[in-house]
């Protein structure tokens, strides 16, 4: 990932992230921020062309409204550049016994959203 020092553009900041999960039939995505802050959200137009895929590296515009951290405009950089990252972080949340192994809830199944706790709220620290 590129260094901390980013440019400023009108309401936000530019930065890089890995994309952890998508539902292209949603437009929606969840992106793991380069400065490892909290998560960052992407939520496209209906019917969009969100062809992000996890692991993909992407910029965009990050805009911070107080409760959560929006990307906007992602662009990609590099297909694929970390595949297994999410795997990586389900093992190393499954060995906290902060999540459990056996109930993956895949992208589009029709669950209602989970609740998302910003990281300063978690205690422990992993290391994969």
């Amino acid at each position: 990932m590129m260094n901390a020092a980013r440019l400023e553009f009108l309401g936000g900041i530019y930065m890089y992230g890995v994309v952890l999960w998508t539902d292209q039939r949603e437009n929606r995505a969840v992106i793991w921020c380069e400065d490892h802050g909290d998560l960052a959200f992407y939520r496209g137009a209906d019917g969009g062309d969100a062809a992000m895929t996890a692991g993909d590296l992407v910029e965009f515009n990050l805009r911070d409204t107080g409760d959560v951290r929006l990307a906007d405009m992602p662009r990609l950089v590099t297909r694929r550049s970390h595949p297994a990252l999410t795997a990586e972080l389900k093992k190393a949340g499954t060995r906290m016994g902060v999540i459990r192994g056996d109930s993956p809830i895949p992208a589009n199944s029709g669950r209602p959203a989970a609740q998302i706790l910003p990281f300063n709220q978690i205690k422990r620290v992993a290391y994969a």
